[in-house]
């Protein structure tokens, strides 16, 4: 047994249905909102941990320097292993490292920083400092300061006043950051 159904619809009742259909404005205008929010939070975060990272970054870097000042100073103290640490005091720290960092630029003596990238390292030959162009400058707290400078410090302890003669002066030296 066959059966033939026919729907018979007024042209209300289609016009009705074809409204119902499909995503509407408002619901595609509270989806971008929700996608804009999401982006941003999104990106907020990203900056957070790009700038975690750049903190991280330097901080390695100086403890590989501090490392390997550490590691010239303890050949002081080897047989027929001089350590001149005046010299050291007015060497670039990079040359100490078994390989510098893939963000050094070299040695300048008057470099222009506005020619140079940010988030790159190099040696000021003329003031003996080690200076990082900061890439995000908010990370490290001042907004101002666009890099920052470390130089390594030769210091002398004063003498004690019943030294014995002959005593060698006690002396050290230190990787520190400076301000300009």
């Amino acid at each position: 047994m066959n059966c033939l159904v026919v729907n018979f619809t007024t042209k209300a009742s289609f016009v009705a249905r074809k409204q119902q259909c499909g995503a509407g404005l408002m619901e595609f205008g509270v989806a971008a909102a929700i996608l804009a929010i999401l982006t941003f939070v999104l990106l907020q975060r990203m900056q957070f941990y790009q700038g975690q990272a750049e903190q991280a970054a330097v901080a390695a870097v100086v403890a590989n320097v501090r490392s390997s000042l550490g590691a010239k100073l303890a050949q002081r103290y080897l047989p027929g292993r001089a350590v001149d640490m005046a010299a050291l005091a007015q060497q670039n720290p990079f040359d100490w490292l078994q390989s510098k960092p893939a963000n050094y630029l070299g040695e300048f003596f008057a470099p222009n920083e506005q020619e140079l990238e940010p988030g790159n390292w190099y040696f000021d030959r003329h003031r003996k400092v080690l200076v990082y162009l900061l890439n995000q400058r908010k990370t490290f707290g001042d907004a101002v300061q666009k890099r920052l400078n470390f130089k390594v410090k030769l210091s002398c302890l004063p003498a004690p006043p019943a030294k014995p003669s002959g005593t060698p002066e006690t002396s050290g030296v230190t990787f520190d950051q400076v301000t300009d």
